[in-house]
């Protein structure tokens, strides 16, 4: 099958772990790539330590058996990853891998594919209050022009994106040049609204949810926000659809029915064969590799 496009599914679950098993659940079939901000946790075991008499815990994230798990490990937990990304498995022949040596932080999975000949990058970023995240990127970003979509959780209130806001932040500029050296430009949602609903009375909605995408590929301006599926979050789903270069990721192969006529007569060719061999004069790993050839 060529695949030319990658649908990616991209929220804040809030740490919440049945509405991340959910989501691993019903997007198997319908989606290629799940970027998560504020990922759930759970404690697996505890460890002998130096510090704690009962030993200093170790957590998890949810796996599943459709999904590639991609996290930055770190035994300290103020230090657990605060964005993972899931790759379905049927995408294997792409050779996504993330990119530690690039960006090693808590809250930026930098994540790396083949496409074609090329090699691009996906960027999933939780920015907390602090903007922890934006500051370290912009100190420690290089060279990536080939970035198809950086999006996440930026926690950014801004009247470029928000109408219904009435400020500009001071860290706007900083994520807008952070962009434009990535090659990608605000992509505007198909269905405006809010990225994010308030959970008091004193709040306002808000939208902080943002992505970014290379201006020139289809998928800009096509992203859509889904807040029919957010709960128990209260961040809205982005669903953003992006073009990649032609690649093949046919992953079937011929196999041979158990116990069937063509699995005996394939055993029997191997057999015969092997006795076939002259094992007499094996002095030698050469000489081993030159007779099973």
């Amino acid at each position: 099958m060529i695949k030319e496009t990658l649908k990616i599914f991209s929220q804040n679950v809030r740490k919440n772990t049945t509405l991340m098993n959910t989501i691993l659940e019903n997007s198997k079939n319908n989606m290629d790539i799940i970027l998560v901000q504020e990922p759930p946790k759970s404690l697996i075991r505890r460890v002998p330590s130096h510090t704690d008499p009962i030993g200093d815990p170790i957590y998890d994230t949810p796996n599943y058996p459709d999904w590639i798990l991609f996290i930055r490990q770190d035994p300290a937990q103020e230090n657990y990853a605060r964005v993972v990304t899931y790759v379905n498995k049927k995408l294997l022949k792409m050779r996504f891998t993330l990119r530690l040596d690039i960006i090693n932080h808590q809250d930026v999975n930098v994540l790396a594919f083949h496409s074609g000949q090329h090699i691009n990058y996906i960027i999933n970023v939780y920015s907390d209050d602090n903007q922890s995240a934006l500051h370290f990127l912009n100190q420690n970003i290089i060279d990536l022009n080939n970035t198809v979509v950086m999006t996440g959780n930026f926690n950014i209130r801004d009247n470029d994106w928000d109408p219904n806001y009435p400020h500009h932040s001071v860290y706007t500029e900083d994520l807008l040049t952070l962009a434009e050296s990535l090659g990608l430009d605000l992509s505007p949602p198909i269905n405006p609204g809010p990225t994010r609903f308030a959970d008091n009375s004193r709040d306002t909605n808000s939208v902080i949810d943002l992505a970014f995408i290379n201006p020139n590929n289809s998928g800009f301006g096509q992203h859509s926000l889904h807040s029919e599926l957010r709960r128990p979050s209260d961040h809205v789903p982005l669903i953003i659809e992006v073009s990649i270069n032609e690649t093949n990721i046919d992953n079937s192969f011929w196999s041979i029915s158990k116990d069937s006529e063509e699995e005996k007569n394939f055993i029997k060719a191997i057999t015969d064969n092997t006795l076939t061999l002259d094992t007499s004069n094996i002095t030698s790993r050469e000489n081993l590799e030159a007779i099973v050839q």
